[in-house]
Parts: C-alpha cells; sequence; structure tokens
C-alpha cells in the first residue's frame, strides 16, 4: 500500500520512480521490485490500488479526460487569438493531466513496426493486452469488494456494542 501510494502521490507532492519509492516503502531490490509491482500479472491488486488511487485523484480536482483535452483547446485558442505567451498555463494544464495518470513518461525500445506483424500476431498481441486489462480488472473489483465489507463490518461492529447504562449515582463510572 505504502509503495502505491508513492507511486501515486510521490513526495511532498513531486513524482518519484518506481524504484524510489519501492526503496521507500522498504524493499531490499528496489531496481526490480518497482517494476515487478506494477505488472498487472504478477501483483494485481496493487496495480488496481494504484487505479484506485488515481480515479481518487481525478475525482478530488475535478480531472477528466474530456476537460482536459477542453482545457488544452481553449489555451491553443487564447494563444492563437491574443499572441500571448501561455506557456505558463499550458504547463499547468499538462501537469494536471500528469497527477491524473494521462501521461506516463517512459521510454521504449522498439524493434519492428506493428505493420510487420502478420494477422496471427496481432491477434495473439491483442489477446495479450486483453487478459493483462481482465486482471486488472477483476483485480480492482476483488479490492473494492474487500474494502465495502471491511467497512461493513465496522458498520455492524458499532451497532452490536451495548450502550453503557445510566444510574443515578454521581459517582459511577458507567
Amino acid at each position: 500500500m505504502k509503495f502505491a501510494q508513492l507511486i501515486v502521490y510521490g513526495v511532498e507532492g513531486s513524482p518519484i520512480t518506481k524504484t524510489e519509492a519501492a526503496k521507500l516503502a522498504g524493499y531490499s531490490d528496489a531496481p526490480s521490485e518497482g517494476s515487478k509491482l506494477t505488472n498487472p500479472n504478477r501483483y494485481p491488486l496493487v496495480c488496481a490500488y494504484i487505479s484506485n488511487l488515481r480515479d481518487e485523484v481525478r475525482q478530488k480536482y475535478g480531472i477528466s479526460f474530456e476537460g482536459h483535452l477542453e482545457e488544452l483547446g481553449k489555451i491553443r485558442d487564447r494563444g492563437k487569438k491574443d499572441n500571448r505567451n501561455l506557456a505558463a498555463a499550458a504547463t499547468t494544464e499538462i501537469a494536471r493531466g500528469k497527477v491524473a495518470g494521462y501521461y506516463i513518461d517512459q521510454k521504449i525500445v522498439r524493434h519492428g513496426k506493428i505493420d510487420d506483424l502478420n494477422l496471427d500476431q496481432l491477434y495473439e498481441r491483442m489477446k495479450t493486452i486483453k487478459e493483462k486489462n481482465e486482471r486488472v480488472l477483476e483485480a480492482k473489483k476483488l479490492l473494492n469488494s474487500t474494502e465495502e465489507s471491511v467497512s461493513e463490518s465496522k458498520t455492524s461492529q458499532q451497532k452490536k456494542l451495548p450502550l453503557p447504562q445510566q444510574t443515578s449515582d454521581p459517582d459511577s463510572t458507567s
């Protein structure tokens, strides 16, 4: 949970890498653990928890994909009209998108193109992407149902506790 929170919220509001988050969360082999923990095939519950935290951030700050694109469009239009420097506004909006998880800084070394794949290879690739996302969705459902059952059990325990009896004795502790 600490790793996921560090990935989403960073340290003092500044984003950190997976390796830094793993190190701060107490993992001894931080470089490999940071990468492994965000692999939905190995740790779907961690990925689901990260996704839930990002959803909370989006809701809290009112960030939606459509709103983000709309705001970028407005900034672009104002820049065209006024010929002013709106770099700061654009940078701020991009930062909002990064916080919401719409931008992921990563480098991918690719060998070949999707056009080079035959039909069977394309279907296989789509199948693995679908399976990867299904595991995260299943884990999210499990995580949400677990959180709901924990909150329900707390509520039912509170209801079961007897109320203290009132006595007429002012020195009584009950």
